[in-house]
C-alpha cells in the first residue's frame, strides 16, 4: 500500500512538472510575439489608434480600434463588411476620430455620430463637459447626484465650461479632488 501511495504522488508530480513545462513554453513563446495594442495617445490626435464604434442593424456591432485619419470603408472592412457598394460612396471616403460611431441604418444609409458618454469612460475617453448630463457625470468615480447637478447649473448658468479648469469653480471641488476628475473631461475646445 504504501508503494502504491508513492507511485501515484511520483505520477501526480511528473504531470503537475509537465503542465508546468507547457506554461513556461507557451509564456516564452509569446513574448516573441509583442501585443499590438498600445495605449491610446489622446493628447496627440495626430498618432496612434483611434477607437471608433459601429452599430445598427447589420449585426456588425462593437469598438475598434482603427489608425488615426482611417476613413469609414476602413472601419467597415475591420467589421468584416467585405462588400461596401450599398454604402454611400461620399460616406464610405470621411474621416474617422476617436470617439465617433458609425450607424448602419436598416436601409443601407451610414451615419457618423459621437460615441455614448458611458462607452467613453469605460474605454478612458473623456467626455465634454459641455455635453455631458447629471446621469453621465455620476458614472465617474467621485461624482455623486450633487455634485453632477451643480456641475450641469454651473454650466447652465455660465453658457459653458471654456476649461476643465473651470470644475474647480464648483463646489466641493478643489484642486486634489479635480486633479483626480480631470482626466475624464475636455471641452470641445480641446477636440
Amino acid at each position: 500500500m504504501n508503494m502504491q501511495g508513492t507511485e501515484r504522488q511520483r505520477d501526480g508530480a511528473i504531470v503537475i512538472v509537465v503542465i508546468a513545462s507547457i506554461f513556461f513554453a507557451i509564456s516564452c513563446f509569446s513574448s516573441l510575439f509583442p501585443s499590438q495594442i498600445s495605449d491610446i495617445p489622446f493628447g496627440n490626435k495626430s498618432f496612434g489608434p483611434a477607437v471608433v464604434g459601429i452599430t445598427g442593424n447589420a449585426g456588425f456591432n462593437g469598438i475598434f480600434y482603427v489608425l488615426e485619419k482611417a476613413r469609414v470603408c476602413d472601419l467597415l472592412g475591420a467589421a468584416g463588411i467585405r462588400n461596401p457598394e450599398p454604402f454611400d460612396q461620399k460616406m464610405l471616403s470621411e474621416r474617422l476620430s476617436t470617439g465617433k460611431t458609425v450607424v448602419i441604418e436598416s436601409y443601407g444609409g451610414l451615419r457618423i455620430v459621437e460615441m455614448n458618454n458611458a462607452n467613453k469612460l469605460a474605454l478612458g475617453i473623456p467626455i465634454d463637459i459641455n455635453k455631458a448630463t447629471i446621469e453621465d457625470l455620476m458614472l465617474i468615480n467621485g461624482i455623486g447626484e450633487k455634485t453632477a447637478w451643480q456641475i450641469v447649473q454651473f454650466r447652465e448658468k455660465s453658457g459653458r465650461y471654456h476649461k476643465v479648469e473651470d470644475l474647480m469653480k464648483i463646489r466641493g471641488i478643489k484642486e486634489k479632488k479635480f486633479r483626480n476628475l480631470r482626466k475624464y473631461f475636455c471641452t470641445d475646445d480641446m477636440l
